[in-house]
């Protein structure tokens, strides 16, 4: 039987986890908390997955080496703020012709990097081996085998098929892309726009205007996303716009609900603080205005996303500044 690795026993790794095991593999969750290791291994649950009912076929360590040894698939599942952590002291010990699929949405924080440039760099042999894999997928529906359909890409076609056969079952269908660079920044750039409109719905604005920040908010991501050597269609796909509408309007979205809340008034500490949650539009934002000034890129929504976040810019003033820019035409490319 093919082994599989999963790194960190959250919400999504444990959903990837069960679709692996679906597939015939045996599959090893990796997390340091011994509480979520324990909840796995003896009660068939995921501490961040309620609702979901996991296979008791499925196993959980707090032994990273024994979670990799043996291992023909590794997955990262890690959130953004972890993957330097994870890969630096991990990647030397992944075993040789293993994939390594990178499922982290998000960027990170200090170097501005993607996933899978990050585990590139902490191994380079790794190099035409890294998967990225992101679509509009919620974890909870995945670990129930509710249908969906994702995005695997590769700078190696042979590396993006493996993936794709390691993950493809009845209830995901997977989809093959050589954008590494647009798939991972489609799933990373997205929980931003669902913050803003969380916000636009907390502040009870319409259906209306929540349209209207998901296409002009397609448009920012897809201007950064080219910048950084992603193509433009990329981002009318499954890891792009997809992504985009399902985490900006699912009731399942940390992002949209956060955005709710300081739409509502409520300070964004103030609900990860009240939730437990990682909302990784959060961290994004810092990540993305960053390179969008040192790009030259114009980014409204992201910039006002991040002043009402980080500048305690009231979310009302954030809507009029948005509304009251310069006429311009919406062609982009």
């Amino acid at each position: 039987m093919k082994k599989a690795c999963v790194l960190v026993a959250g919400a999504w790794g444990t959903a990837l986890a069960v679709v692996l095991l679906d597939n015939g593999y045996e599959v090893m969750l990796w997390d340091r908390n011994p509480e979520a290791v324990r909840a796995i291994n003896d009660e068939n649950r995921c501490l961040k997955l309620p609702g979901a009912s996991i296979p008791k076929g499925l196993v959980a360590t707090n032994d990273w080496r024994d979670a990799l040894s043996g291992a023909s698939l590794v997955v990262s599942a890690a959130p953004s703020t972890a993957v330097a952590e994870v890969s630096a002291v991990m990647a030397l010990f992944i075993p040789e012709d293993a994939l390594l699929v990178s499922a982290t949405k998000g960027l990170d924080p200090d170097t501005l990097r993607r996933p899978t440039q990050v585990w590139g760099e902490a191994n380079p042999a790794l190099s035409n081996r890294l998967v990225a894999l992101s679509g509009p997928n919620f974890a909870v529906e995945i670990a129930n085998r509710l249908p969906a359909a994702t995005t695997v890409a590769s700078v190696s076609p042979i590396a993006a098929e493996a993936a794709q056969m390691a993950f493809m079952v009845p209830y995901f269908r997977v989809y093959t892309s050589e954008d590494v660079a647009g798939v991972e920044l489609g799933g990373a750039l997205k929980n931003i726009i669902a913050l803003a409109c969380g916000m636009v719905e907390g502040m009870g604005l319409g259906y209306n205007a929540q349209a209207a920040i998901v296409s002009r908010g397609i448009a920012e991501i897809t201007r950064l996303g080219v910048a950084l050597g992603a193509y433009p269609l990329t981002f009318a796909g499954l890891s792009g716009v997809g992504d985009l509408v399902l985490t900006s309007t699912g009731p399942l979205s940390r992002n949209r609900q956060a955005g709710i809340a300081v739409g509502k008034g409520e300070s964004i500490r103030a609900f990860l603080d009240r939730t437990g949650y990682t909302v990784e539009g959060f961290i994004t934002v810092k990540s993305a205005v960053t390179l969008a000034e040192r790009l030259g890129i114009s980014m409204p929504i992201t910039e006002t996303v991040y002043r009402v976040l980080y500048e305690d810019m009231p979310v009302r003033q954030g809507l009029t500044v948005i509304m009251s820019r310069e006429k311009r035409s919406e062609r982009e490319f």
